[in-house]
């Protein structure tokens, strides 16, 4: 979902308008947050039957209490969809502790601060080359050129799968992702998503397969060796945290650099600060996280009665919890709107909170810091055009697919 579209299509009560859908900076949007915030912070989408929750204090206070706000949406889902405790086997996304907790140790390990950066050359290669590709032309588009192919490389890389087939990957990744928020109940759409998935699952699984028989130094063979409790993991979840690893950790990241460097296009006094000093360039990445979080909201279920905000809430109950709205809560942050690089104490919940803090943070940052500098070194001139931008209308994701600016060397 785009920054500027609404988490809820409907009204609360009778009088309290629906957030507004426009192609505009998101102003009306967060207009409606704001009132949102103030009057009704919790409360029950009746299009939808899910609790939305606005506030930075509520947002947080729930994604730190996973007993309550479950991320296995899996159990709510309908008998006939066959889903048992098989669904939930290597998604971190949609995984409670303890098992949650084992894994993403395990996993983690490919993600600490030491492993990243060591990708860091690897990262910096990437970047040129693709800069080099597009380097005498009059303009480039900053997500198709840049951002979209960038963490699908290094991801794959981290993995242990072939250069060669990043384009592959980014096919499905795209085929995945890219869909109407209104198109989720089509029969054909559905089908479409499934067989992408199918798809690069099966790709994944005979890519484990080879490591079990000749493991390499990469993710998927310390994944192939690796025992939680004794146990070995399964097939079925060393394919899942792929899958993971490449659909989630590519599109956020690339929503995330293209987002920033709209944002910095749209400030010129930061962009010029960013220049000066690159050293701002790693504060530049929060406030753009904060600003335009890539995963707008998380959905949770909840395991029992509770309370939140003030508000009375169900057993059974999906609950969306807005980063978006939380992000520019005027309780947690003075004048929100303000994109502001050198913002103090920027808690925001862009890369989530609690045991699901997106376990790519340290990458993404890693990757992004790189690029924009690499960008900015290269390109001295760096501009908005009047090309038209396209944007993931995934209601899950949000972010730019197609941003083109004009460069130059000035």
């Amino acid at each position: 979902m785009r920054p500027e579209q609404a988490q809820a299509k409907t009204t609360v009560g009778n009088s309290t308008p629906a957030p507004p859908y426009s192609e505009d900076d998101g102003k009306a949007l967060q207009d409606w947050f704001r009132a949102m915030r103030d009057e009704h912070p919790v409360h029950q989408d009746p299009a939808t039957g899910a609790w939305l929750v606005l506030r930075y204090a509520d947002v947080v206070t729930a994604s730190l209490d996973h007993a309550t706000y479950s991320s296995e949406l899996w159990r709510a889902y309908p008998a006939e969809w066959g889903k048992g405790d098989a669904w939930g086997q290597g998604r971190l996304t949609e995984m409670d502790p303890p098992r949650h907790r084992l894994l993403r140790a395990l996993i983690g390990k490919a993600f600490n601060q030491r492993t990243v950066a060591g990708l860091a050359p690897e990262i910096e290669a990437t970047v040129e080359r693709l800069l080099d590709a597009v380097d005498g032309n009059a303009g480039i588009d900053v997500a198709r050129d840049l951002a979209d192919p960038l963490p699908v490389m290094v991801i794959a890389e981290l993995i242990g799968l072939p250069f060669e087939d990043r384009e592959l990957l980014r096919g499905w990744a795209d085929r995945l992702l890219s869909f109407e928020a209104g198109e989720l109940a089509g029969e054909e759409l559905v089908k479409a998503i499934d067989a992408a998935g199918a798809e690069l699952l099966a790709y994944l699984r005979e890519h484990y397969r080879l490591r079990l028989k000749a493991p390499k130094d990469d993710l998927f063979s310390r994944l192939a060796q690796a025992e939680v409790d004794g146990e070995r993991l399964t097939e079925e979840e060393v394919v899942n945290i792929g899958k993971l690893l490449l659909i989630g950790g590519h599109v956020t990241t690339a929503c995330s650099l293209a987002s920033l460097v709209f944002e910095l296009l749209r400030h010129p006094d930061a962009l010029t600060a960013v220049r000066q000093d690159p050293d701002l360039i790693p504060a530049a990445v929060e406030e753009s996280v904060r600003y335009r979080p890539a995963v707008p909201n998380s959905l949770r279920l909840t395991t029992h009665d509770t309370e939140l905000g003030g508000v009375a809430i169900p057993a059974g109950q999906f609950v969306s919890l807005s980063a978006l709205s939380a992000n520019h809560d005027e309780r947690q942050f003075e004048d929100p709107e303000r994109f502001d690089i050198r913002r103090p104490h920027n808690q925001h919940v862009g890369f989530g909170q609690g045991v699901h803090y997106c376990l790519g943070a340290p990458l993404a940052r890693t990757e992004i810091r790189i690029a924009l500098t690499a960008l900015l070194r290269r390109f001295p001139v760096l501009e908005r055009t009047d090309g038209p931008l396209q944007y993931y209308r995934n209601p899950s994701i949000a972010g730019l697919r197609s941003f083109p600016v004009a460069v130059g060397r000035g």
